[in-house]
């Protein structure tokens, strides 16, 4: 089974329940009802309903890692899991400019059952 099917079954689990997309220590991004998601060029798309009864689109990259638990799952962002922490790459990545960065750079995004 590759990862992005192992991620996928997971995910499945969480289908038709509330759900919470937020940063580890950190805060909400997303909240929502789950009714759909999928896999598209290295991006997950998931259809959340909110509270008004709107569905929106979250899109989040495919993580560097990933950890599945009972009632969420943690999509690692960090840079330590992209490169070997003493490679060349890790140092040239650390020393880029983060100003225009995504939310999610170098940081833990959970995907959680309420």
């Amino acid at each position: 089974m590759s990862n992005i099917d192992s991620i996928e079954d997971s995910i499945s689990k969480f289908l038709l329940r509330d759900v919470v997309f937020y940063i580890k220590e950190g805060k909400t991004l997303k909240k929502g009802k789950l009714i759909l998601f999928r896999f598209k060029e290295f991006h997950f798309n998931f259809t959340l309903k909110n509270e008004k009864g709107d569905h929106k689109i979250y899109e989040i990259p495919y993580p560097y890692a990933h950890n599945i638990y009972d009632n969420h799952i943690n999509f690692s962002y960090n840079i330590e899991d992209f490169t070997l922490k003493d490679s060349s790459l890790f140092y040239k990545v650390k020393a880029m400019n983060t100003t225009t960065a995504s939310k999610l750079h170098n940081s833990m995004l959970v995907l959680s059952a309420v």
